[in-house]
C-alpha cells in the first residue's frame, strides 16, 4: 500500500485522490489509466447484466462462453475486443455502438 495511504490510515484521515494520482511517477499514471478504461468497461458489462436481471451462467451460455469468462470481464482481467463486445451486445439484444470522443 502506498506510504500517503498508511500515513493517513494511521490518523484516521482521508486522502484525497488528486493528490495521491500525482505523487505517483508518469509510468505508473499511464498504467492507471489504462487499467481504468478495463475497469470502466467491466463495470458497465455488470451494471447492464444486472438490469436485465441474468446471471453471469445465463450471459455466458447465450455466448458459448464458459462463465469464467464473463467473471474475468466483469473483474477487469480480461481484454475486452470489440469482437466481445459485439458478442455481449447480441446475448442481450443490445445494440454495441463504438465512437471517439
Amino acid at each position: 500500500m502506498n506510504l500517503k495511504i498508511n500515513q493517513a490510515v494511521k490518523r484516521g484521515e482521508l486522502v484525497d485522490y488528486a493528490d495521491l494520482f500525482t505523487s505517483y511517477s508518469q509510468k505508473r499514471q499511464k498504467e492507471i489509466l489504462k487499467r481504468a478504461k478495463y475497469l470502466k468497461a467491466a463495470v458497465e458489462l455488470k451494471k447492464l447484466r444486472k438490469q436485465l436481471k441474468i446471471s453471469q451462467q445465463e450471459l455466458a451460455h447465450k455466448m458459448k462462453v464458459k462463465r469464467e469468462f464473463i467473471t474475468r470481464i466483469e473483474s477487469g482481467e480480461q481484454n475486452i475486443t470489440i469482437e466481445t463486445l459485439n458478442r455481449i451486445a447480441k446475448a442481450t439484444s443490445k445494440e454495441f455502438e463504438f465512437h471517439f470522443k
